[in-house]
């Protein structure tokens, strides 16, 4: 993985916008696919795909949490590429020092960053296809809960805590990505993450990743219900699964808050009668980067139209071959995870009704 120029082009306009921000829905019902009705109370009533209606607000209320944004400096980067009409495929605009420079400030201190404008219009426009081809073909499959420290030893489906279709992919799959958009891609979040190395000791020890676990919720309400990517704090716990840093490309040109599936992020170990942090709305061409553990709860709220995604996980080379180590180390320990995954199973069930299917050991794609 090579590393670009960081040579500065032309200056970036001095307003950008701010890293955190609440805005309003699209005021018109025209940019609103699915309203069948409207009143003088900001309400609006949809026809969800499933058929079902529903009256919502036409604004986002003031209760809401937060939308992400990119910060200040990272923007200003973005900018200064677009004003000089830089060509995203040779100038990589989000490695230069200075945007490098505040992703790593803002993992440190709130554990997350949004980048906008990393593939380019075409860029991102070409791997949605790819991905959407993908679902069109059946190459996706109704997602699993995995357990065990590295998903090796239990896995069960349930719709109602997490309803998307995955597959995982490496970009070079015969047949399948037919223009290298996905291989492309993977290319650029591969030296994203080495560079962001250089700026924050915590990624250092990062020395590979999963597979792409690309995602599609098919609408009618399917979600992901809060949760943390690995049950552990910056390598230590007695269940930490390698794991250090998640990394979302969100495939949806067409999105208006209708939809929903917005990513929402909660504060690091917060209760559950805490607000949430902010929302993530999965926009086209938006990566965001988390970690993992418990710093960055996390959940996908209910999607109303399809909302696509691709998900990285970049492992720490210690944490994971110790995860993998306990994993093996015999009948107690394979005993204990069991029952505690075992438990969960029963605790979402009680809330959501039975799981679809359990399965135990090994399952293709769970410890990617």
């Amino acid at each position: 993985m090579g590393k670009q120029s960081r040579r500065a082009k032309p200056q970036a306009p001095s307003q950008t916008s701010i890293s955190i921000t609440t805005t309003s829905s699209p005021s018109s019902s025209t940019q609103m696919p699915g309203v069948v009705a409207e009143d003088v109370a900001s309400l609006r009533k949809v026809e969800r795909d499933t058929g079902r209606t529903e009256w919502v607000f036409a604004e986002r209320a003031a209760n809401a949490p937060p939308l992400a944004r990119m910060s200040k400096p990272v923007r200003a980067k973005q900018l200064e590429a677009t004003v000089g009409g830089a060509d995203p495929e040779e100038y990589w605009w989000w490695i230069t020092d200075e945007a490098l420079e505040d992703m790593a400030r803002q993992l440190e201190t709130s554990h997350y960053c949004v980048v906008d404008g990393m593939l380019g219009d075409k860029g991102a426009a070409a791997l949605y296809e790819e991905v959407r081809a993908a679902r069109q073909d059946g190459k996706l499959e109704s997602s699993r809960l995995a357990g065990g420290r590295t998903g090796a030893l239990l896995s069960y489906s349930h719709a109602a805590v997490r309803g998307d279709l995955v597959g995982w992919f490496d970009g070079t799959e015969e047949g399948l990505w037919k223009n290298g958009q996905l291989a492309r891609y993977l290319t650029k979040v591969d030296t994203l993450i080495a560079q962001l190395g250089e700026h924050l000791g915590a990624l250092r020890g990062i020395v590979n990743r999963s597979k792409a676990m690309v995602a599609c919720y098919p609408g009618g309400g399917a979600r992901y219900v809060r949760h943390c990517d690995n049950s552990c704090h910056a390598g230590e716990g007695e269940r930490c699964n390698g794991r250090r840093l998640t990394v979302i490309m969100y495939l949806n040109p067409e999105w208006v808050s209708l939809h929903g599936g917005e990513l929402r992020l909660f504060e690091p170990f917060a209760p559950k009668h805490r607000p949430p942090l902010c929302d993530v709305q999965p926009l086209l061409d938006r990566l965001v980067v988390f970690y993992a553990d418990y710093r960055v709860p996390h959940e996908v709220l209910p999607a109303h139209a399809e909302r696509y995604a691709i998900t990285l996980w970049y492992f720490d080379a210690d944490e994971r071959a110790r995860a993998k180590r306990q994993d093996e180390s015999g009948a107690e320990a394979d005993a204990t995870e069991s029952e505690a995954i075992q438990e969960e199973i029963a605790r979402f069930e009680r809330r959501f009704g039975p799981a679809s299917e359990v399965k135990t050991r090994a399952i293709s794609g769970a410890a990617q």
